[in-house]
């Protein structure tokens, strides 16, 4: 391309990796950091696969008692600073598909349990972390409360994790004693990129 030439890409389209920048300016009381300034060993750990899908809905949160559940059937710790991986049953769907856009979300509380276990890298299959944007609005309207939008993403301020959208093949891993890279696109003072997900089975 030539000199001058300007380039666009959206950061938070399809599986991408989410920068702790994305939640806030800080996080842990410190400048939250961006998507280069996560080494790569960070993203290559150790992993498990919570079956959340007769345990969540469409449309509604994902409990603290839903994961807990998930938990005590894998049967595996989590792995410190390891990755947390959720199957909620919304890879089946495409982006020709309504139901692509009505997932089940994570809440502050969920987010904090995984990441108070030692979690570092929390993903889904859903379209999102938190409970999708109508609900969210629905929620804020009916409260006012703006402590309801992106709850999820807000407990990374707390507490660094990396969260990982749009994760897909969910269904051919085992519920543990495997491995995963995570590799964004390095793009400077970006709070996200697409990253390309591989497991180590």
């Amino acid at each position: 391309m030539g000199r001058g030439t300007a380039h666009r890409l959206q950061l938070h389209l399809g599986t991408h990796v989410d920068a702790p920048l994305h939640y806030g300016s800080t996080c842990e009381g410190r400048p939250a950091r961006t998507i280069t300034d996560i080494a790569l060993d960070e993203l290559w750990c150790e992993a498990l696969v919570l079956d959340l899908r007769d345990r969540c809905e469409p449309d509604a949160p994902i409990t603290v008692e839903a994961l807990e559940s998930a938990l005590a059937d894998n049967g595996a710790p989590v792995p410190a600073g390891g990755a947390v991986l959720l199957r909620t049953g919304q890879e089946r769907y495409g982006l020709s598909d309504p139901e692509f856009f009505r997932y089940p979300g994570m809440s502050r509380e969920s987010t904090l349990l995984l990441a108070d276990l030692e979690a570092k890298v929390l993903g889904t299959d859903a379209a999102g972390w938190d409970l999708s944007f109508p609900v969210m609005a629905r929620k804020f309207r009916d409260s006012g409360d703006n402590s309801v939008l992106w709850d999820g993403h807000r407990a990374g301020r707390e507490r660094e994790v990396f969260i990982v959208q749009q994760l897909t093949n969910l269904a051919a891993l085992p519920p543990s004693e495997f491995r995963v890279a995570f590799f964004p696109i390095k793009i400077a003072r970006a709070s996200a990129a697409p990253a390309r997900v591989v497991a180590f089975v």
